[in-house]
């Protein structure tokens, strides 16, 4: 099953996972949600993520936001990723 990536351009954090989805090459489907629209505050986006903000994701059953969590969540459940972009340099 793809990656759903639940993103607006306009905030930067999605840019950062939709950035670090394609520089690492995983196979991931965008899903836009227009903040100025309001979509992040429909019930269908409730039930991907409760806080309604972005980015989120949804890997099978899985739902996951705060991109920060995001990244360390990709970087270890995708093969290929390159451990330098979670491992602090002083432990490597």
């Amino acid at each position: 099953m793809k990656l759903n990536v639940y993103a607006d351009k306009m905030s930067q954090p999605s840019r950062a996972v939709v950035f670090f989805c394609k520089v690492n090459g995983i196979d991931y489907e965008e899903i836009k949600v227009h903040i100025p629209k309001g979509q992040h505050l429909t019930p269908e986006f409730e039930a991907i993520n409760l806080m309604q903000k972005l980015p989120a994701i949804a890997d099978g059953r899985f739902k996951l936001f705060e991109s920060h969590a995001i990244h360390i969540y990709l970087a270890y459940a995708f093969p290929g990723v390159a451990d330098y972009w979670v491992v602090p340099e002083a432990i490597r």
